[in-house]
């Protein structure tokens, strides 16, 4: 037991070596002009910012002694339908330095360097509508190590860089002017210290962009802080409190109950070790694995993990196993050879093993919706903090992890009450049905991730329907498992219980024909299914609309949600109306509740009807959706789903606001920028 919780303990604190982690990078993309004619070729100037004390290698392919040499920096068109480079990009001139790891003297750029990157059209663009993505594709170094090489991207922006206005007049005194000219024009000492300032300039736009707004719970964490380690002690543990009360928490209620009941069939076992090894084992995973990917990852690292796909069908997977299971189908364990050499080493250690397993789902099932304190620890550890996140995620997955020790140890109890083999044998069956219904969420969420477009909330809803009907005439005892006892007759309990399950597939019924669930329409996918499914198939460019005016939304009438941050600014300014931004995700539990049970409530609604509203989906590893959860963490600092942020018609960030069940709460949110339009 020793060496299991040491074990653990080194999990969390192995990412402290790693913790001076991937910087605030900021890149521009700044045009020589913003309208451009498709075979025309242009400059781009790409304006990089890396802090202290980071930097990276040069554009040039750099070969040690011994074959192996740095990563060097690349220069790529994302949106290739768009345009291509085209001719040699211009590279600042790179510092050098002996490099010892590499044996070798090595080219490097830190602090601010610019590249000239000529861009040729393939159809005419217009900046203002038409999304370019540049990435500048480099490794990270500090003086100690290096983190893998990656994309960081950039728009290019609506507005031109400093002397593109001369450039362009030098290029249109002589039509046929040849590329070497071009470059003589780029390579004038006035041009070199025009993008000097260009690059000035748009690192301190950035900064200050980067600086606009702090979410409401980082304000709170802040504050804490500053009170010291216990009032943030505290702080954390209030937060593990509040987070019992988000949907995402419920499913694993029937799965925990379930383990532990197949657990307390076993002689042996001792339940309250077990429920303190489950417990730890969710603190130190949703800390460990929390911090350790941040670390690794950045600060979204661990929601994009349990957001992916594949981890969800992994997951389901693991459910569907374990329902099969408690149905007699067949029994987990580990093959004979290898439980006899863990027999003779520790009695229990397969068992314990099973534990930590059956905690690590927990944990990552719980991820996408354990905000904003956790969103906030994470963003503080991939910026090289560790010891206030760590404490932080300890004290609030201990109380997270509580009544879940508590549940773990209920069904040890039931094992004792007389009678118990039949109706214990019953429980077992009726929570492998939820098991299935749970799997049945996880599959959703892959779906979702990967655009199949097969899971639509209507099967989503039959396939439930079907699972509390087979639980219904499962306890009248229509049929039967081969561990099942035979049912004699049917009592009282039997009745109520075959009652109440019929009664939740008659409501999950209602559900099909646009009756809202309540509680249930978190786990639901999005009310617009079809809408993102239909999006998918386009590119990510058609999903912005081309202008204001083609919206053709009047003061009146703005119930449509834009799907471009831009556009939903610009219309914001041109009616007079404030901006509701709402950063989701289509895995996230908690959104679909907001979205189904504060949105739609008639003071909410009515008051929604004031804004121009924007929704941005941020858990896809694809465009636009990786420049939007770029953006949120850029603007504001945080990874939280939901995060709401309301802007004022003239670009002013007013508050923001995340999962609430307070209805007057988010009212008062909303009623803030509402009352900008008041004159």
């Amino acid at each position: 037991m020793r060496k299991i919780l040491i074990l653990l303990m080194m999990l969390v604190f192995a990412g402290t070596n790693v913790f001076s982690q991937t910087p605030n990078i900021k890149i521009t993309a700044l045009p020589q002009k913003t309208e451009v004619k498709a075979g025309e070729i242009i400059n781009v100037q790409v304006t990089v910012n890396i802090p202290k004390p980071w930097y990276t290698y040069s554009t040039k392919e750099q070969i040690g002694p011994e074959g192996i040499g740095p990563t060097q920096t690349e220069i790529n068109v994302i949106t290739e339908n768009l345009a291509t480079i085209s001719g040699k990009i211009k590279a600042p001139k790179p510092k050098s330095k002996h490099d010892s790891g590499f044996n070798m003297k090595v080219e490097y750029y830190e602090g601010t360097f610019v590249f000239n990157v000529p861009i040729k059209a393939k159809k005419d663009l217009n900046f203002s509508k038409d999304k370019l993505v540049i990435a500048v594709y480099m490794q990270l170094c500090d003086t100690a190590r290096c983190l893998p090489p990656e994309d960081y991207k950039a728009t290019v922006a609506n507005k031109v860089y400093k002397g593109a206005e001369l450039e362009q007049d030098n290029s249109t005194a002589n039509v046929n002017i040849d590329s070497a000219a071009v470059s003589n024009v780029i390579d004038t000492n006035a041009a070199i210290s025009d993008t000097n300032a260009a690059a000035d300039n748009a690192s301190e736009k950035l900064e200050a962009e980067s600086t606009i707004a702090k979410t409401e719970s980082q304000q709170q964490i802040e504050d804490k802080r500053k009170e010291g380690v216990f009032s943030f002690l505290w702080f954390a543990m209030g937060a593990g409190a509040l987070a019992l009360l988000t949907p995402c928490v419920f499913p694993m209620i029937p799965i925990t109950v379930s383990f532990f009941t197949k657990r307390a069939e076993k002689t042996g076992s001792s339940s309250v070790k077990d429920a303190f090894v489950y417990a730890i084992g969710i603190m130190f995973t949703f800390t460990g694995l929390g911090i350790l990917l941040a670390a690794i990852f950045g600060a979204t690292g661990i929601r994009d993990f349990a957001a992916n796909g594949w981890v969800n069908m992994f997951i389901a997977a693991i459910f569907i196993i374990f329902a099969l299971n408690l149905f007699g189908a067949f029994e987990i364990q580990l093959p004979t050879g290898l439980m006899n050499k863990l027999d003779k080493k520790s009695g229990e250690t397969s068992g314990i093993i099973s534990v930590l397993l059956m905690a690590l789902t927990f944990s990552i099932t719980s991820f996408t919706c354990t905000v904003p304190f956790v969103g906030s620890a994470l963003i503080a550890a991939s910026g090289g903090e560790w010891f206030y996140p760590i404490l932080g995620m300890i004290g609030f997955s201990g109380v997270f992890a509580f009544p879940f020790f508590l549940l773990a140890i209920f069904p040890s109890f039931m094992k004792k009450l007389p009678k118990s083999g039949g109706w214990m044998n019953n429980i077992k069956v009726v929570m492998g049905f939820l098991e299935i219904a749970a799997a049945i969420k996880f599959i959703s969420n892959a779906d979702l991730v990967w655009s199949w477009g097969i899971l639509s909330k209507e099967l989503f809803l039959a396939i439930w329907v079907i699972i509390c009907l087979l639980v219904m005439v499962y306890i009248l005892g229509f049929f039967r498992f081969s561990h099942d006892s035979k049912v004699e007759g049917v009592s009282a309990s039997r009745v109520i219980w075959a009652i109440f399950f019929g009664s939740i597939s008659f409501y999950l019924l209602t559900g099909m024909f646009g009756k809202t669930l309540g509680e249930l329409d978190a786990f639901l996918p999005p009310a617009e299914y079809r809408e993102i499914m239909e999006a998918s198939a386009l590119s990510s460019s058609a999903l912005a609309v081309s202008s204001a005016k083609d919206l053709n939304i009047t003061e009146n009438d703005v119930d449509e949600w834009l799907k471009d941050y831009d556009q939903g600014i610009a219309v914001g300014k041109e009616k007079g109306l404030p901006i509701f931004v709402d950063f989701t995700g289509f895995t996230c539990t908690n959104c679909r509740w907001m979205e189904q049970n504060m949105f739609k409530r008639a003071e909410i609604e009515n008051r929604m009807k004031g804004f121009v509203k924007v929704k941005l989906y941020t858990d896809r590893r694809e465009e636009p959706y990786i420049s939007h959860k770029k953006m949120q963490q850029e603007l504001y600092g945080s990874i939280e789903l939901p995060l709401y942020v309301i802007i004022t018609p003239d670009g002013e960030h007013l508050g923001t606001k995340t999962f609430t069940r307070d209805m007057q709460e988010f009212v008062d949110f909303l009623d803030q920028g509402l009352a900008t339009t008041k004159k």
